[in-house]
């Protein structure tokens, strides 16, 4: 796992994983221990499969959740700081490109490291 530079965040920002079937729900939900086990500092959620993880998060790590990608790219660009390390995963139908090129679009100095899968 790469580490953020001094001072910097571990940030996730997910999407639904619409593969799952009628147990989509439940899986989202059960990522929340994977997320407190790896360290992260912040989450943020969109889709609505993706708000059952957002809820089952302690509050502490609730960085925000949308409807959709496009409606949260502005709140994770913003939470960006230097140093900071952020991964961006979903789905393809979860469109997290739309937060991947708001954090692309950040000014060099205040877009920390970026790892977007």
């Amino acid at each position: 796992m790469t580490p953020p530079a001094p001072g910097g965040r571990r940030l996730v920002v997910l999407g639904d994983m619409l593969e799952l079937g009628a147990g989509g729900p439940a899986e989202h939900a059960g990522l929340a221990d994977a997320l407190l086990a790896a360290n992260v500092d912040q989450v943020f959620t969109a889709g609505p499969l993706s708000r059952h993880l957002y809820d089952a998060l302690p509050e502490n790590l609730r960085g925000g959740h949308a409807g959709e990608s496009a409606a949260l790219a502005a709140t994770v660009a913003a939470a960006v700081k230097p140093g900071d390390i952020v991964l961006v995963k979903g789905s393809a139908g979860s469109r997290m490109a739309a937060v991947v090129s708001a954090l692309l679009a950040l000014p060099k100095e205040n877009a920390g490291s970026r790892h977007a899968v």
